[in-house]
């Protein structure tokens, strides 16, 4: 049922939160750290029920456009909301923008903790980061497009510093051209079940916060 309702948003987005397959308690709270255009933001409105808060450096001109958002200008490293406030909190693809020329592990490493601390006990830190070295993200988004994405390894090292409790998952989802939507997905088929799960495109993380 929930993918029918996220087809509306596109392949790539429905794609995401299809593979993402986390069980939101619809009701609760969420808090999207650089939501960018905050279309992940209406999904967690419109999909899953939520009740929505959003922070970016920057306020989009789609922003205004999304009934029920909260949205607060802010910084990842020193978030404006008290310690515990959040059922859920979640980041994607902006891990590796907070500190692109020097990914600086303790710059990260503060990042982390603010996520915790502001996800009630017990609450859940979903993250989700492109891989730098799959096949198609290191071409396009690395060398053509300039991101500093990290390494899975670089992920897992990390996540595993910051947080106690951390659950990994990996999967491939990438925007495919329409006219070649069927090729891609039987490359991404394949992808998925080869055994090499260190090229797949997405890093993703649940954490139980403490």
């Amino acid at each position: 049922m929930k993918k029918n309702l996220l087809v509306k948003f596109g392949q790539y987005k429905c794609d995401i939160f299809h593979k993402l397959n986390f069980s939101f308690k619809r009701g609760n709270s969420i808090l999207d750290v650089g939501c960018g255009d905050g279309v992940d933001a209406e999904i967690f409105i419109k999909v899953y029920g939520l009740k929505v808060y959003a922070l970016d450096v920057f306020k989009h001109e789609n922003i205004r456009n999304i009934k029920s958002l909260k949205f607060t200008k802010g910084s990842i490293f020193k978030l404006p909301f008290e310690d515990k406030r959040f059922d859920y909190v979640f980041i994607h693809d902006v891990l590796h923008h907070i500190d692109e020329k020097t990914q600086s592990t303790s710059k990260h490493l503060k990042a982390l903790a603010e996520l915790e601390r502001v996800c009630k006990k017990g609450g859940t830190v979903i993250i989700i980061e492109a891989n730098r070295f799959n096949p198609l993200t290191y071409p396009h988004m690395v060398l053509m497009m300039g991101h500093n994405h990290f390494r899975q390894s670089y992920f897992v090292y990390l996540l595993n510093k910051a947080f106690v409790r951390c659950r990994f998952k990996y999967f491939e989802a990438h925007f495919y051209p329409q006219s070649f939507l069927g090729l891609f997905k039987v490359y991404e088929k394949f992808m998925e079940l080869q055994p090499f799960k260190g090229i797949l495109n997405y890093n993703t993380a649940f954490i139980e916060a403490r």
